[in-house]
C-alpha cells in the first residue's frame, strides 16, 4: 500500500499548483450538487434497466440511457469533480 502511495505522490509531483483558482461555486453548493446529480444518475440507471428488462418503447430506454450521462456534465459544469487524492488528509 506504502509503494502505490509513493507512486501516486510521484506522479502527481510534476503537476503544477494554481494557487491562483477561486472556485465559482462554493463548496456547499457543489457538494448538494454532487449528491443530486448522483442521486438523478442512480435513478437514471435504474430506470435504464427497468425499461430494458419490460417490454417498454425503444425511446423510453434511449431516454433514460441518456439522462444517464447528463447528470454528470450538469456536476462539470458546476465545478464538481472526484478527486480521490484530497481524501487521504
Amino acid at each position: 500500500m506504502d509503494d502505490t502511495q509513493s507512486l501516486m505522490d510521484d506522479a502527481h509531483a510534476d503537476v503544477e499548483s494554481d494557487d491562483d483558482f477561486t472556485p465559482t461555486f462554493s463548496p456547499r453548493t457543489r457538494t448538494v450538487v454532487y449528491v443530486a446529480c448522483m442521486v438523478m444518475g442512480v435513478v437514471a440507471y435504474v430506470l435504464t434497466v427497468t425499461t430494458s428488462a419490460i417490454d417498454a418503447p425503444v425511446w423510453l430506454t434511449v431516454a433514460c440511457a441518456t439522462c444517464t450521462a447528463v447528470p454528470g456534465y450538469v456536476a462539470a459544469a458546476f465545478g464538481v469533480h472526484y478527486d480521490g487524492i484530497s481524501i487521504r488528509g
